[in-house]
């Protein structure tokens, strides 16, 4: 008796790097929304608590490279840190999401990178002030100076209207191959 033919076959990837990235902030900035605006196009006004984690891939071209970017939108409620801070592993890049509407959570931003660097190390971060389609409770100068003092880009973005929902993405992945020596 032969064995039946070989079903597995071996394809060459479509992209040239691969890179993770977590996505983090306070509950309800709209981390999922962000994510689900860029990698799908759509916007969900319904909200769902993220348990643990969201996975999401996108490729990404700069240049010459296609870059596949695995994004783990983490769970923002405090409950989850433990477990949150595990998802991290391997990042190569950080979005660190804010409500613009929301003033803790742009107060709080300093906590999210201070943990994202004491898991990860010195990886490249953006900074996002979501819900630019509300009123804001954050001047953006405010928010500018804060990027600057942490030497980061910061990037208005509304994931309800799409506004600069790719951004965020785009500036991140080349300071991501860059850091990867590509």
């Amino acid at each position: 008796m032969t064995p039946p033919p070989s079903t597995s076959h071996t394809e060459e990837p479509t992209y040239s790097y691969r890179a993770k990235v977590v996505v983090v902030g306070d509950p309800a900035v709209g981390k999922t929304s962000l994510v689900v605006r860029y990698v799908k196009g759509v916007f969900n006004p319904s909200y769902i608590l993220t348990l643990g984690v969201n996975f999401f891939v996108q490729d990404i071209s700069i240049g010459d490279n296609k870059l596949r970017m695995n994004i783990w939108d983490t769970a923002g409620q405090e409950r989850f840190g433990p477990i949150r801070k595990k998802y991290y592993k391997g990042a190569r890049g950080a979005v660190l999401v804010f409500d613009q509407t929301n003033r803790e959570s742009f107060e709080r931003l300093s906590f999210w990178i201070d943990e994202v660097k004491r898991s990860c190390g010195e990886i490249p971060m953006i900074i996002v002030g979501n819900k630019a389609d509300l009123i804001s409770s954050i001047d953006e100068t405010d928010a500018q100076e804060f990027a600057a003092q942490h030497q980061l880009t910061y990037v208005e973005t509304s994931a309800k209207t799409g506004m600069n929902s790719i951004r965020p993405f785009r500036l991140l992945a080349p300071l991501m191959l860059d850091n990867m020596g590509v």
